[in-house]
């Protein structure tokens, strides 16, 4: 049955949401942490989502797909090896097949899933490595990620080639920024545009976080130009305050329209709030706009994160986070409505009593919103992932 959430006129109505991992069991936590955030894919007529557990002592990455039309998840797979694994990306691949990325012993591996089995785990690199996002260019995956080799890690990206729908292979592999780092560069997430591809990242630079970004030369994969900032210093100086500067974090990319581009992420510029929802659209070249607080003045007393967002070609924008304001985690959401970030809703389902956090969003290209989010009955419980899909209106 589909339920609208409120009489504001919004652009999904939602189905009763769906478990995809089995019943909370005392002592096995879920989580959904990928950089960018991007734990749920759609590929044609499958669904697929990918976390990490814990449930046979050691934390291993799994994947758990359905069917449109199908009412349950099937019980799902086991992606990575025999190591602690942490943090997987996922990104459709199209006709049923997904890439899973992940951290497994401190070096990122990935792998293909089809529709009837896996392919072989490749590894990704062999320097100490974490923190990987996705994104398809053709026939190519493109992998960002973050390297250590020395003192600080630094936004590497690696091209692969998918060979038999479910090898890979390498191609080419950079440094995003092309000057050493004299600082972190953590969490990347990559997103490819008609000529360019964008990677945008945390950097600490200059002694605090920022959000940076960075795009390739037109049509080029490994050839970046020098980087710019996208998160803006708020205008009164708080430096005794913040220190160096004032906190953001985890920035979340989303393509919209024909080539569109916006960045969200936390932001602690209020510092009397906690961390803020803010975004800036890409506006040509490398520049990103004015920031902009996405969620509405109800909850600027109140912390949001976790933030996720997608968006599809027919020009639809959405953001969702994790949200205090009604006296609990729960899962809201705005879209972008001529220009402008709508009312925050509460997200049906994945609000109310207990605990809703860390959610994971795509859109398909008939506008249907799927989302995955970690649940608990009680703050410190064992926790399970759930799932819910909107109808667009």
């Amino acid at each position: 049955m589909l339920v609208s959430t409120s009489l504001l006129a919004q652009p999904w109505q939602f189905s009763s949401p769906i478990p995809v991992t089995a019943a909370a069991r005392e002592g096995v936590f879920h989580h959904l942490e990928s950089a960018g955030r991007r734990n749920i894919a759609v590929s044609d007529n499958s669904v697929a989502v990918a976390w990490e557990d814990d449930r046979d002592g050691t934390p291993r990455i799994y994947l758990a797909r359905k069917s449109p039309d199908a009412s349950v998840f099937d019980q799902g797979i086991l992606i990575s090896g025999k190591g602690e694994a942490y943090e997987p990306g996922l990104v459709s691949l199209g006709e049923g097949y997904f890439a899973v990325a992940w951290e497994e012993d401190e070096r990122v591996y990935a792998r293909i899933v089809g529709p009837d089995n896996p392919g072989p785990i490749y590894k990704v690199s062999d320097t100490l490595s974490s923190q990987v996002s996705m994104a398809l260019k053709h026939d190519r995956l493109l992998l960002v990620l973050r390297e250590q080799p020395q003192r600080f890690g630094r936004i590497v990206l690696n091209e692969l080639k998918v060979k038999d729908r479910l090898n890979l292979s390498p191609v080419n592999n950079c440094a995003v920024d092309p000057a050493p780092p004299d600082d972190d560069q953590l969490y990347p997430v990559i997103s490819v545009l008609s000529d360019r591809i964008v990677v945008a990242w945390e950097d600490r630079r200059h002694g605090h976080t920022i959000i940076m970004a960075n795009q390739s030369q037109p049509d080029k994969v490994c050839a970046f130009e020098p980087p710019a900032r996208i998160s803006e210093k708020p205008p009164q100086d708080r430096t005794v305050i913040y220190g160096t500067g004032h906190g953001v974090a985890r920035v979340a990319l989303a393509n919209y329209g024909q080539q569109g581009l916006y960045a969200a992420w936390a932001d602690k510029r209020n510092f009397q709030e906690g961390y803020d929802i803010y975004g800036a659209e890409k506006q040509g070249d490398l520049a990103f706009g004015a920031n902009v607080r996405v969620q509405d003045d109800f909850g600027g007393n109140y912390r949001q994160w976790h933030i996720t967002a997608t968006g599809n070609p027919d020009g639809r924008l959405v953001a969702a986070w994790t949200d205090e304001r009604d006296g609990n985690m729960d899962i809201w959401h705005s879209w972008l409505e001529d220009g402008e970030w709508s009312e925050d809703l509460p997200l049906p389902g994945a609000s109310g009593p207990g605990v809703q956090y860390h959610p994971s969003i795509i859109m398909d290209k008939s506008g249907n919103l799927h989302v995955a989010w970690i649940e608990r009955q009680t703050v410190g419980g064992p926790s399970r992932i759930f799932y819910l899909f909107g109808a667009p209106e």
